[in-house]
């Protein structure tokens, strides 16, 4: 997949697509109510942000994907989201548009391409916005964009399949300590490249996928468990900007940490 770069919670594809999922804005609220001292979400998000554009300043982005779930609530949009939503949104603008004047070019010739997530039942605002488009899932060349809880026959013509929903995760452990991270999933399904992306919301490091049952058919993703125990997981490393593939998923089960990996994440 040299197509691919992996950053942080993020992947860059053909070096001018931008692609995240899972944000979960207005989860703080879902969790801690009206307590507004606990609430920091949107602020560490924006700062994922500017970590990620810092680390791809040279690239002209065209387009930014994310792969649903950008709210939180089922149902219609709270105050709390709403607001995020759109600070967030506005934030992701001004932040392209950056980085295009940078690289010298139209910093209006872009795109932002949200596609609904099973979070995502009301989000009509977005499409009212320049330079956005919502979507159930979304296409480019070989590329096939879609959230993860359904699949379309769509995605036959595509040669790569990019995914969200599972909050991807890993526990890795030793005798003496045992710790979790957040990770990317890359393998074959139907015949297709697939990456699955972990969540960019800072408050929640995913899903052990350790506790996936083979036996099991869950209906949560498209991919079945068996499938995804053969995937690769991949965990990038923020401080050194590298990216770090742990072998087979059904392989993990004992890592012993080096220094700088236990130290740089």
């Amino acid at each position: 997949m040299e197509k691919i770069k992996f950053f942080e919670d993020s992947i860059l594809i053909k070096e001018e697509y931008l692609v995240f999922s899972d944000l979960h804005l207005g989860y703080e609220k879902y969790i801690f109510g009206e307590n507004l001292i606990l609430r920091s979400q949107l602020k560490e998000t924006l700062k994922k942000i500017d970590r990620v554009f810092r680390s791809i300043n040279k690239n002209c982005i065209r387009k930014v994907i994310i792969l649903g779930d950008l709210k939180h609530e089922f149902g219609k949009v709270s105050k709390e989201e709403f607001e995020e939503c759109s600070k967030f949104l506005s934030y992701l603008k001004t932040r392209i548009e950056k980085n295009r004047k940078s690289n010298g070019q139209d910093i209006k010739d872009y795109e932002i391409i949200l596609i609904k997530g099973n979070h995502d039942k009301v989000l009509d605002f977005v499409v009212k916005k320049e330079n956005f488009k919502l979507k159930d899932f979304y296409r480019i060349g070989d590329f096939f964009f879609l959230h993860g809880d359904k699949l379309y026959k769509e995605y036959e013509k595509s040669k790569f399949l990019i995914l969200g929903h599972l909050h991807p995760a890993i526990v890795l452990s030793n005798k003496y300590k045992k710790e979790k991270f957040k990770c990317f999933l890359k393998g074959k399904w139907k015949n297709r490249e697939v990456i699955v992306l972990p969540s960019f919301m800072p408050l929640s490091l995913g899903y052990d996928l350790n506790l996936i049952d083979e036996s099991k058919k869950d209906k949560f993703f498209v991919i079945d468990n068996k499938s995804l125990k053969n995937f690769e997981v991949l965990i990038y490393n923020n401080k050194e900007n590298i990216v770090y593939n742990f072998g087979r998923l059904k392989k993990i089960k004992e890592y012993y940490f080096s220094e700088s990996l236990g130290n740089g994440m």
